[in-house]
């Protein structure tokens, strides 16, 4: 099997050539309204048996239950609680799923304090990047949705976390407040934000980009992925890797070499071909947070006034996930794989893994997006991993 870390490079060159020809922009252009009927995710599957798909207000007690948990626990390990039930509603599952989920998950903030009302920041800004800071910065954005309304707050402030801190604690900023958007849920939302804004951290421009950005997609993966194999590091969590990997050579020489593609949802569109291409030969846990991240990402571009502004940011991003990924070819394979989206779906649906289920809603929803049917073998292969 050919991998990203393989010596045939020039594979990874036919699999970019192809998102050139895929339907993508026409499916973004479809898909990236900033009505917010149209980001619900479609239209939800139907379950198994007697159980009735929960209702929107089921979702939205438990979102708000949950905003007294906090936004990490354990070693800034990101809440994904909120996420998670957005994504089983969204894969149709019952409010008693959801309940059930919530009642597992919330086990791992037992014994941890709850977060706790504060007044609201006067300066956002001042206390981007300061994790002590999320309550205050909660209450400015509750506050400012109820002032401003959430299209108003998310142009404004979705420029100043997204332009160098699009990554933020490995995605998990942008893809929260992508879900909040779906969810239609504004304490979530405010939640969601303060969470990016608190833990923002920038990935750095390279300190000597000597020419102007001139390597085609296919020559800039055929060069990250030889460039990846010699490096590699061993810190725990993913954020911590991308850090370490923007003072490498290979970042450096790459993060803002990648020629811009003609729009941003186009190059949203090429790199989520991309991360569901390596994914499939590789099932990388960064890799599946490119999925997300990506799929996340084409949400909120409609409140991006400049869109085409995140194409170099969103490039370094994923420059230092590939190199913080340790991508490395799948020791094993599943020796069948479900055939279907209602079978993978409710597989998903019975989940207590949160990755799992987040996975499979971002497959569904990109495979919708993209009209691209090896989104439902990503899926099943992300099925049949989890129970090997």
């Amino acid at each position: 099997m050919k991998t990203p870390l393989d010596a045939d490079v020039p594979a990874f060159s036919t699999i970019c050539a192809a998102t050139a020809t895929a339907p993508t922009r026409a499916a973004v252009s479809a898909s990236a309204s900033a009505n917010p009927a149209d980001q619900s995710g479609g239209q939800r599957a139907a379950i198994d048996g007697s159980q009735a798909p929960a209702a929107l207000a089921d979702l939205h007690d438990l979102l708000s239950q949950g905003q007294s948990y906090p936004p990490e626990y354990r070693d800034q390990l990101a809440n994904h609680l909120p996420m998670a039930l957005h994504a089983l509603f969204e894969l149709g599952a019952s409010a008693q799923q959801l309940r059930a989920f919530e009642s597992s998950y919330a086990r791992r903030f037992e014994g941890l304090a709850s977060a706790v009302p504060a007044p609201a920041a006067t300066d956002w800004l001042a206390l981007r990047g300061q994790m002590s800071a999320y309550a205050p910065l909660r209450a400015c954005f509750e506050a400012a949705l109820a002032q401003e309304g959430r299209d108003a707050l998310l142009r404004r402030v979705l420029p100043e976390l997204m332009e160098e801190g699009l990554a933020t604690a490995a995605f998990h900023g942008l893809i929260r407040t992508a879900h909040a958007i779906q969810a239609g849920h504004e304490p979530e939302l405010a939640s969601a934000l303060a969470y990016w804004a608190s833990r923002w951290q920038a990935l750095p421009a390279p300190r000597h980009a000597a020419e102007p950005p001139n390597l085609a997609l296919p020559d800039w993966v055929a060069a990250l992925a030889a460039g990846a194999q010699g490096w590699r590091s061993e810190a725990p969590l993913i954020q911590l890797r991308m850090q370490e990997a923007s003072a490498t050579p290979i970042y450096q020489a790459l993060a803002d070499a990648l020629a811009p593609a003609a729009d941003a949802p186009t190059r949203v569109a090429e790199l989520a071909q991309l991360a569901l291409a390596i994914y499939m030969q590789t099932r990388n846990f960064t890799v599946l947070h490119m999925i997300t991240g990506l799929r996340a990402l084409r949400i909120v571009l409609p409140w991006l006034a400049r869109p085409e502004r995140v194409q170099v940011p969103l490039a370094r991003a994923l420059a230092a996930a590939y190199l913080a990924g340790r991508v490395q070819p799948m020791v094993r394979q599943p020796a069948v794989l479900l055939q279907s989206w209602p079978e993978v779906l409710a597989v998903a649906r019975a989940s207590d893994d949160d990755h799992l289920i987040k996975l499979v809603h971002a497959c569904q929803d990109e495979a919708r997006a993209y009209r691209e049917s090896r989104y439902l073998q990503a899926a099943a292969l992300a099925v049949a991993m989890a129970s090997i």
